[in-house]
């Protein structure tokens, strides 16, 4: 895949197109997860009827981003990377479906499984690539993590305003974690 060839121009620090290429679509697909979890987390309070199209779309974007990894760093990363993903989705939906139905124990019981979800991100990203920081995964993840479970308790309050205020630094916080994310690809491929 030419576009994500992350050649070096020799002694330069401009980034090359395919080091923007890959920037962009990191964004997308981190964005992509962020809206799809919301369009679940919407569907699920307001009854739409199309959880089951919406849940299907929201586990794709774990093999989208797979995809892309698979690209620099091989089949068997990849597909971790995308199981332990779709793992912290499953775990949401628990935890939303909880929520909603009053259950405080199994919440707790799945935000604990999420927060070690991202542990197990964490350290694995760091294993693969000496650029990306466990504690730095770690941060960037729990604060994603934190803010998608007040927006589930929001929206299902009823507090839309609160969660309009939410989901906006949700969008934020999936930015910074595709921004670490290219960081840390860039620096590994250059050298």
């Amino acid at each position: 895949m030419e576009v994500f060839e992350l050649a070096e121009q020799e002694g330069s620090d401009r980034l090359t197109y395919g080091q923007m290429n890959l920037i962009n679509t990191l964004r997308k697909l981190w964005m992509e997860l962020a809206m799809w979890r919301r369009a679940f987390l919407v569907s699920y309070a307001a009854n739409f009827g199309d959880i089951e199209l919406v849940a299907d779309r929201l586990y794709q974007a774990p093999t989208n981003l797979g995809n892309v990894l698979e690209v620099f760093f091989g089949f068997q990363i990849a597909r971790k990377v995308e199981n332990l993903i779709r793992e912290q989705i499953i775990t949401g939906i628990q935890i939303l479906t909880a929520e909603g139905q009053g259950d405080r124990e199994a919440v707790d019981a799945g935000i604990v499984r999420l927060y070690r979800n991202g542990d197990q991100i964490a350290a694995y990203l760091a294993e693969i690539n000496p650029y990306w920081s466990e504690e730095e995964w770690k941060r960037l993840l729990y604060e994603y993590y934190e803010t998608t479970i007040r927006e589930m308790v929001m929206v299902l309050a009823g507090r839309y305003a609160d969660d309009i205020a939410l989901y906006e630094n949700l969008q934020d916080q999936a930015l910074n974690i595709a921004d670490y994310m290219a960081k840390g690809m860039i620096e590994f491929f250059k050298g």
